[in-house]
This record gives structure tokens, sequence and C-alpha cells, in this order.
């Protein structure tokens, strides 16, 4: 079984640029649009924090299970991504209803738009701008991005009790 990387977000390091948002849609569609990005970020205007919805391509993908066309979901074998044949796809958004992070959207004209991983190189990681020295010189890294497309990290449970 191929090791393959993983595609996360780091909240805490989030500015709420949304710069990948609009550099995903760009990538996907040629426009510049968030309502069309395969990423969203939520910002919350009371606390200022924000979460960014993005698919993790599960190991048991939950969107692919449900689906009724078995020709409409498949597994990227290169890139471990989950991906729409969009020519298969009957567009009955069982995907969108099973997937427990909310990462499958709907477009305008009820297209699944799901992140595809830019076939192994996201533009939403390589256009997140690091984050200022300033005004975040408590964070422990603070010129690193949100985005992160990585190698997984294993940590055994003997090394994480000493």
């Amino acid at each position: 079984m191929a090791q393959y990387k993983v595609f996360r977000a780091i909240p805490d390091l989030c500015t709420s640029c949304r710069i990948c948002e609009l550099m995903c849609s760009l990538s996907k569609t040629g426009t510049i649009n968030p309502y069309l990005a395969r990423i969203k970020v939520a910002s919350s205007s009371e606390d200022g924090s924000c979460s960014i919805i993005l698919c993790r391509h599960c190991k048991v993908a939950l969107c692919k299970e449900v689906c009724p066309v078995p020709e409409a979901m498949y597994l990227d074998e290169r890139t471990g991504a989950v991906l729409i044949n969009d020519a298969n796809c009957i567009g009955c958004l069982a995907c969108a209803d099973a997937c427990p992070f909310g990462a499958i959207f709907i477009g305008p004209n009820k297209e699944v738009l799901k992140c595809d991983l830019c076939g192994g190189d996201p533009v939403c990681v390589k256009y997140c701008p690091p984050r200022p020295e300033k005004p975040f010189p408590h964070m422990p890294y603070p010129r690193t991005s949100c985005l992160e497309y990585v190698a997984p990290h294993r940590v055994t449970r003997k090394a994480m009790k000493t």
C-alpha cells in the first residue's frame, strides 16, 4: 500500500485571507469566485477564530461508500485522493450528505465540488501565504502557512508516553 501525503489545515495560523479559496476557484474554473472553491474558510466575527473546511481524502471514504453509482467515485492510486468521475455522477448528492466534515460542496448548477488535490500539487497550499512575524510573535512558528500537504508523521503510543 502506498504512503500518501496528508492534506491538513492549522486553523490557529489562518488569518482568513481566503487566498486559498480564490486560487482554488481560479485553477478549477478559470474564474475568481470563492463559491466555486473546493476549500472553504469560515470566520467567526465574535471571537475572530476561523475554521478551514477541506476534504481529508479519508482511507475509509464515506462519500464513496454511499455513492449509488460505483463508477462515479474512485481512489486515485497515485495521490490517494478520492475523486469524482463527472461523466458517471448522477448528481444525487449522497456524497455531500455523507461527508462528516462538510467538505463536499454543491455548485450553482447543482454540480458536486470536491477537492482533487490538484493531481498531487494542491494550488491552495502553494499560495497560502506564511504568517507575518507581527502580529503573531506569540506563536511558535509565526512564518508558517496554515495549509500543509505533507508526509504523515507516525507517533507510537510508547513514544507519546515518554
